[in-house]
């Protein structure tokens, strides 16, 4: 397997992305690394769902969508969801990461989303974000805790009826220093529960640049143990696989070969791979 495309790549339309992160810079980066396929996923929460808090409120769908002025592609003509184009060999898509934060509270729904974006992602672990996304104190009482959360939220994602797949799955964002104990947390009937879910709702699944270069309890081939699992998992479970670095500045757009390597040692060949990689 050859990884030739990024699903998963921010600009700096994004708060959180660097100032560098343009996309022509972006797109030569995609170049570079014999891309032949790219989907920008900046954050959005839409102003027409309440709960934003304030990392959010810039970062609607007219902001998001303000790529598109950006793209060295024409787009006059299409409506808002029709943005993929191809420019020097390599077609754009335009999608965007939203955002959940419990209680089935989500920044897009079915009809913003299938109107405006060719994919919308799902994070369901930015456990990073204390105060905004978990309590301050998740984690004072140990990495159990962690766990019955991190489980629930995933749960939680394939009851939403949206999106197009989940984000960096099970990685415990914030929380990495627990990582083993949080993710042996979570029992393989679970990891089944999650992604038979998420099979059934049409949620693909993210081979992320993180999950292939993990070194915690790495086996004989240099992988993740746990992820190996978990995506194996999946796998067995039917669920469809995309590949995102999440970049969010142009020299983060790598590990593609890891993640190709990663994919064959579970089993993942491109049968697996979502439609929107044909």
């Amino acid at each position: 397997m050859k990884v030739c495309w990024d699903l998963h790549v921010h600009t700096n339309l994004s708060r959180c992305g660097s100032r560098e992160a343009s996309v022509e810079n972006c797109l030569e980066a995609a170049k570079k690394q014999e891309l032949k396929k790219i989907g920008f996923s900046n954050h959005c929460w839409a102003k027409e769902i309440p709960g934003a808090f304030p990392f959010y409120i810039e970062q609607n769908i007219e902001h998001v969508l303000k790529i598109k002025e950006m793209l060295p592609i024409n787009t006059s003509g299409k409506t808002p969801g029709e943005t993929s184009g191809i420019t020097q060999g390599i077609t754009i898509l335009v999608g965007c990461e939203t955002e959940y934060i419990g209680n089935g509270i989500a920044g897009l729904n079915k009809e913003l989303a299938e109107e405006y974006f060719d994919f919308v992602w799902i994070p369901a672990n930015h456990f990073h974000q204390k105060g905004l996304i978990v309590p301050h104190d998740l984690g004072d009482r140990g990495p159990k805790e962690v766990s019955e959360l991190l489980y629930r939220r995933f749960m939680e994602v394939t009851e939403l009826g949206f999106g197009s797949g989940v984000v960096h799955p099970f990685i415990p964002l914030g929380f990495l220093e627990w990582e083993t104990d949080i993710l042996e947390g979570i029992s393989d009937s679970q990891y089944i529960n999650f992604f038979s879910a998420a099979a059934s709702a049409n949620l693909a699944i993210e081979i992320n640049a993180y999950t292939a270069k993990c070194q915690t309890s790495v086996n004989e081939n240099g992988f993740s143990n746990l992820y190996l699992k978990i995506h194996t998992i999946a796998k067995e479970c039917g669920c469809k696989f995309f590949f995102g670095s999440d970049a969010h500045q142009p020299g983060n757009m790598s590990g593609y070969e890891n993640m190709a390597k990663f994919a064959e040692a579970c089993g993942i060949d491109n049968t697996k791979l979502i439609s929107i990689l044909d």
